[in-house]
């Protein structure tokens, strides 16, 4: 399983959006600029976040997108599976009963605990974790490019 394309762009979209002032909008052609994504790719990704509630749109001339709700809580998980549905290591872990042989198949077992682990982390990071996160980075960048 690989994250798509898609998705990666969808979480540095709203990794901008968290760094910008709460009040106001920002355009998708500002974001596309500066994280360096296709604009007409990263606008119809931002419709899909914007339908499951992630992202508020607004049309016109102070119009494009924010946050639809507190970056706090905004999991790297919910974002991911809004663009690429849910999340499975192997076609065996999609659903329930899935695999016949799921109760005594040792590589389900780890394919399942590796998941696990996978989703418990997305579950416990959210965008705003990434936006401070990103902060620590260029502060030690910054100090590092004065010390050398």
């Amino acid at each position: 399983m690989q994250i798509t394309r898609s998705g990666e762009y969808g979480l540095r979209g709203l990794l901008f959006l968290a760094r910008q002032p709460s009040e106001g909008f920002v355009l998708v052609s500002q974001i596309s600029k500066y994280q360096h994504i296709p604009e007409t790719f990263l606008a119809k990704i931002f419709q899909r976040l914007s339908k499951v509630g992630l992202l508020r749109s607004s049309r016109g001339s102070k119009g494009g997108f924010s946050l639809g709700k507190p970056a706090g809580s905004i999991t790297m998980r919910e974002v991911i599976e809004a663009i690429d549905g849910p999340i499975a290591l192997n076609r065996c872990l999609r659903r329930e009963g899935e695999c016949d042989e799921e109760e005594l198949c040792p590589i389900y077992q780890v394919w399942s605990k590796a998941q696990q682990q996978l989703l418990e982390t997305l579950d416990s990071t959210t965008v705003e974790d990434l936006a401070r996160q990103m902060v620590r980075n260029e502060k030690k960048r910054r100090g590092e490019v004065r010390h050398r």
